[in-house]
């Protein structure tokens, strides 16, 4: 992976911040970050960039298609590398743990019902929220918010 090519293929100018956002979510290709996160990750080797900064970079790497940005129902928004599959995601409510899936079945109900409207569908996100098996052996449920 050359992340220079990478963006310049975006047309992106490959600067340090874009560098080194880009690389962190290609080092961490299966994983969701918020951008708090990214932020405090990668501040712990003295990168010394600015939130602000992060927010910035990961706009822009949305809009270039390079990485995807998942808004959550409770107002949380996570970002994940944009490898051109389709997919959805499971969230745990209590460890906030993100799962991935992708059912051919839902895709194509999805379809027909757009089809059956005459909609033409640019975008899809579907968030299953819940509890996972490793929070429900634990016991863990029981504290945790149930969201519709």
């Amino acid at each position: 992976m050359n992340t220079h090519k990478i963006l310049e293929r975006a047309h992106l100018r490959p600067t340090f911040p874009r560098v080194l956002v880009l690389e962190f979510f290609h080092e961490h290709s299966r994983d969701h970050f918020s951008a708090e996160q990214v932020y405090k990750l990668l501040n712990e080797d003295m990168r010394n960039m600015s939130l602000a900064t992060v927010y910035r970079v990961l706009g822009q790497l949305v809009d270039a298609d390079l990485l995807s940005g998942v808004a959550f129902g409770d107002g949380r928004m996570v970002y994940e590398l944009n490898d051109g599959t389709r997919h959805d995601h499971l969230v745990c409510t209590v460890c906030g743990r993100i799962y991935e899936f992708f059912d051919a079945e839902i895709e194509a109900r999805q379809q027909s019902v757009a089809n059956s409207l005459d909609f033409a569908v640019t975008g899809c996100q579907l968030v299953l929220f819940g509890i996972c098996a490793e929070c429900r052996r634990s016991g863990a449920q029981a504290r945790a918010v149930i969201r519709r």
